[in-house]
């Protein structure tokens, strides 16, 4: 099926069409089906299998952050988990039928390493996923490049910093992924340093950005735990949130020259704590995003802040989401019920055995603590949690990292199982997730916001989600899920590209996976000549017309260099002509 269909015009007196930044709409859509539609019941029987077999579920080590992603393209997703104690990162390949294995040889799983964060992300724009891993104390950080589902290590600049978080954003939107790492820690080895904010060139470099260029972004000294990039105020650009330990936070809102503006009102960078990761979600469906902070002080809860509009947020005082204690580190929001409201996980056990906290959101601004069932009940070392769909049946699924160091002292806890729970999807409510393909935006598609409108228990809204790397400590698979309860349909799906541009889907059916593709941008550069911004590797039909109603297709060009031009030499016969590409 061909997808994403764009227009330019090409005149034989040599006028050039102006360029646009946003497009209404893109022509068509790739599509694939799973699942089925079954009955509406009550979101409270959905329930959770723990998975006791197989080597994800029983290998033992210091188990950190962990990150799901589909590394090796095969339409199911695999798990990374960094590591410390002397152990290496562990990789484990989605074999299908719920299985995995686990996968040794390669450096990203040999190499000696005091991991602590991870996030998977397509460096390149070469159509595979890499992977940035974060150590602290004794190696510097690493950045692993995907060879078609194996791995090398490579040297990426200046990209070689001691962290425990890192971070993927486009913030100058150039389609490059760029790069943040903070630079605290905990414990005895917490330190307060200005976070290191690196600048992809395109070419396979990343540089160290001063202070000079992009303001105090590079220049504030904290002890950052943690970091994750959104466009909180709205206005296109990617900003960073970072949660630090023993300090408040640090908000830095982007500008148009991308030099960096430190927020120093309201509640969110004024409140202290032990603070170690944040999570991003739009719980109460009002179009922005709103953040979760975790507190690893066992006598401090951890904060929620509804985002209010323009990079302002309000503190929310009430609910058990907000009073709870425990020694959380790690979060992360998801609608496992898919009742069309985001749901919250929190990672427990800094250095004792502690329960987990699950939340189920109530659709009113409150939330209900769920007290029942293994996600509730077990306990661990965790840290890094993540959510995603590793068995393709439209429901969430759960894995939490086990393990993690005591911040007190930075002295390794016992090795530990992770866990990982299967959602057995016992509520017939609906879905549609979405991968995003960047073209002129980067091919992750990391920044790109994601809306979908449906009526759901008779209430029309819309729900947003951003596609992140990094989000809660690192974890969630980079696509948008989204929960439909009982709509039988998608009246509206609008993707809001970094580019500028802007795709809108009518009456979508449900229960089902989508791959969008952002529109090629057409630029003319002559009388039936123009250039296709695209990545390196991507196909498209050139088709044309001499009226937009009747069109034929010309000819298959592939972009082999990164650069991909076409010139129609029967252009200059016709008065006036058209011409657009569908990737293919």
């Amino acid at each position: 099926m061909k997808t994403n269909i764009n227009v330019a015009s090409s005149n034989a007196d040599n006028r050039r069409t102006p360029n646009r930044k946003r497009y209404a709409r893109s022509w068509a859509i790739a599509a694939c089906a799973i699942g089925m539609t079954c009955s509406v019941i009550g979101a409270e029987s959905v329930s959770f299998t723990r998975i006791t077999q197989g080597a994800i579920a029983t290998d033992r080590q210091q188990f950190m952050a962990v990150a799901w992603g589909d590394y090796d393209g095969d339409g199911d997703l695999d798990v990374y988990f960094t590591s410390t104690g002397g152990h290496v990162g562990a990789l484990y390949r989605n074999a299908g039928l719920g299985a995995f294995e686990r996968v040794a040889s390669v450096p990203i799983t040999t190499d000696a390493n005091f991991g602590i964060g991870c996030a998977w992300a397509d460096f390149d724009n070469d159509g595979d996923l890499d992977l940035f891993r974060s150590n602290w104390i004794s190696e510097p950080s690493r950045f692993y490049r995907n060879d078609g589902a194996t791995f090398s290590r490579v040297l990426l600049g200046s990209a070689q910093d001691r962290s425990m978080g890192v971070a993927w954003g486009d913030y100058d939107n150039d389609g490059h992924l760029d790069l943040f790492l903070p630079s605290g820690g905990v414990g005895r080895f917490s330190t307060r340093l200005p976070g290191n904010l690196y600048h992809n060139d395109g070419r396979g470099r990343l540089t160290k950005m001063p202070a000079s260029t992009v303001g105090p972004i590079a220049s504030t000294s904290a002890s950052g735990i943690s970091g994750v990039w959104s466009d909180f105020n709205g206005d296109g650009l990617l900003d960073l949130f970072v949660a630090n330990y023993g300090e408040p936070n640090s908000l830095f809102l982007n500008s148009p020259d991308h030099r960096f503006v430190r927020v120093t009102e309201g509640a969110l960078v004024q409140d202290s704590g032990s603070f170690t990761s944040c999570a991003l979600g739009d719980y109460d469906n009002d179009g922005d995003l709103d953040l979760f902070v975790a507190n690893v002080s066992s006598s401090q809860p951890s904060s929620l802040y509804r985002n209010d509009g323009g990079g302002k947020f309000s503190k929310v005082l009430e609910g058990r989401v907000v009073s709870d204690t425990g020694q959380s580190l790690g979060a992360a929001w998801a609608d496992y019920d898919n009742d069309g409201w985001l749901d919250l996980f929190v990672a427990n056990g800094e250095s004792v055995q502690e329960n987990n906290f699950l939340y189920r959101n109530n659709g009113d601004g409150t939330f209900t603590r769920v007290l029942e069932g293994s996600v509730a009940n077990d306990g661990g070392a965790s840290m890094g949690c993540a959510w995603g769909d590793y068995d393709n049946d439209g429901f969430l699924d759960l894995i939490v990292a086990n393990g993690a160091l005591r911040a007190t002292g930075f002295e390794p806890n016992l090795p530990e199982v992770n866990f990982l729970y299967h959602n057995d999807a016992g509520n017939g409510n609906r879905w549609i997730r979405i991968k995003c393909v960047g073209t002129a935006s980067n091919r992750s598609g990391i920044g790109a916001k994601v809306r979908v409108r449906a009526t759901i228990a008779g209430k029309t809204f819309w729900q947003l989600r951003e596609i992140s790397s990094g989000n809660g400590f690192c974890g969630n698979a980079i696509d948008a899920h989204f929960g439909l309860g009982d709509a039988d349909r998608v009246d509206l799906l609008r993707v809001e590209w970094p580019s500028g541009i802007v795709q809108e889907f009518h009456d979508l059916s449900v229960n089902r996976s989508l791959t969008l593709t952002e529109p090629a941008r057409l630029q003319v550069t002559g009388p039936g000549a123009f250039r296709v911004q695209s990545w390196k590797g991507m196909v498209f039909e050139v088709q044309a017309s001499a009226d937009l109603k009747q069109w034929s297709p010309v000819t298959t060009v592939t972009n082999l260099t990164g650069t991909l031009e076409f010139t129609d030499p029967d252009a200059a016969k016709q008065s006036q002509h058209f011409f657009r590409t569908a990737l293919k």
